[in-house]
């Protein structure tokens, strides 16, 4: 659900509750995730994969019925709306990605794979993120 909230907060508008709200971020979700990771990384690859285990299929696009795509493109954007906040380490993004990578392959149908193309060039392109640009293309060789 945290995850979930940081997707829906977003595209909050830039006003005064949109400021506050991406003051906490930093201050205090940020640090809590951090801390998660640290002590139950597990958990939190299970949340990010793209077939999560059940507990983890909380709000947004879980509670509706949608298509598998769907779901596919409202969890990657919900995972890269994370990396402005450097929640994603690199041993993290190692564990979840493959899965993505291969859940895109093998349920997205060839005339909707532009959209995916698109999202994971923007944000993967523009963003600045922890994560060491020399281990991204090792992880995109190996993959």
């Amino acid at each position: 659900m945290v995850f979930q909230w940081f997707h829906s907060t977003a595209y909050m508008m830039d006003d005064e509750v949109g400021s506050l709200v991406e003051k906490l971020k930093p201050q205090f979700v940020t640090k809590w995730l951090k801390t998660v990771c640290e002590v139950r990384f597990d958990v939190m690859v299970m949340c990010l994969l793209p077939k999560p285990v059940e507990f983890a299929r909380v709000g947004g696009y879980w509670d509706k019925s949608c298509s598998k795509v769907t779901q596919l493109k409202e969890g990657l954007n919900r995972i890269l709306c994370l990396i402005p906040y450097n929640v994603i380490s690199q041993p993290l993004w190692e564990c979840f990605m493959p899965e993505w990578l291969e859940a895109i392959r093998t349920e997205v149908p060839d005339n909707q794979l532009k959209e995916f193309r698109e999202v994971l060039r923007y944000k993967l392109g523009y963003l600045h993120w922890n994560l060491d640009p020399k281990n991204l293309v090792r992880f995109c060789f190996l993959q």
